[in-house]
């Protein structure tokens, strides 16, 4: 199987700018695509893909928040908070609605339940100012380092930057001297196309021309063999028989 290379020649054919030949090919142009199909939609080039179909847990949550349902067993944002114990007493036997009251260390010293309050408030805010203390520790190495860091993720990036807009400009200079080479080419050969071009005109008008000459001869030779048997009938002479060779 022979194979060839197809290419253009924008710098050699000069017909483009003749006028109404742009017309022309855009309205080729345009009946071409509409005969190309049209493209798909891009949500149906993937199948529906179902995420996490084997984590029950997860599928779970996912329906919860579709359906807008509060979630249950949230977080206890209670062990966040620094208050102190309370207790709840009512201020008469008949009082239907308890009040809630602050109770203190010296109140409460001699209850064991009061004491194991007091332990558990303690050790929250032992648990809170630990918190805290991290906090502050975190603060200050990204005061200390954070600057330092984020500089050098700057330089990674604008080095990753550097190579990728290296690459581009390899990549433009490469087409650059692509179609300057196709364009020394072409003007290279464009004398000689236009000689070829032509003589395969003066090729084509000659072998027109032929076929006219060839018809008229042939309208020509239907005449006289119509002449020759208007002749024959009228004189009684039988036609002449071609011989043979």
């Amino acid at each position: 199987m022979s194979t060839f290379s197809l290419d253009a020649l924008p710098y050699v054919d000069k017909q483009i700018d003749e006028p109404g030949a742009r017309t022309l090919v855009d309205k080729l142009i345009a009946s071409e695509m509409k005969r190309m199909p049209k493209p798909r939609d891009p949500s149906t080039l993937f199948p529906d893909i179902e995420l996490f179909k084997d984590n029950q847990l997860i599928q779970q949550e996912l329906e919860r928040v579709r359906k807008g349902k509060p979630m249950e067993n949230a977080l206890d944002m209670t062990r966040y908070q620094l208050e102190p114990p309370t207790s709840q007493s009512s201020s008469h036997p008949s009082d239907v609605a308890s009040a809630e009251t602050t109770i203190t260390p010296s109140a409460s010293e001699e209850l064991p339940e009061g004491r194991a309050t007091w332990i558990k408030a303690l050790e929250n805010a032992n648990a809170q100012l630990e918190h805290q203390n991290q906090r502050i520790l975190n603060l200050e190495l990204v005061q200390k380092f954070g600057g330092n860091a984020w500089n050098v993720h700057n330089y990674q990036l604008e080095y990753d930057l550097s190579l990728l807009q290296k690459a581009v400009d390899e990549k433009k200079a490469e087409v650059i001297e692509l179609n300057k080479l196709r364009k020394r080419d072409q003007l290279d050969v464009a004398e000689s196309l236009q000689r070829l071009e032509a003589k395969w005109a003066e090729m084509i008008s000659s072998t027109l021309q032929v076929e006219v000459a060839s018809a008229s001869l042939e309208a020509e030779l239907e005449q006289l063999k119509a002449y020759e048997e208007q002749l024959s009938k009228e004189f009684g002479v039988p036609l002449a028989q071609p011989s043979q060779s």
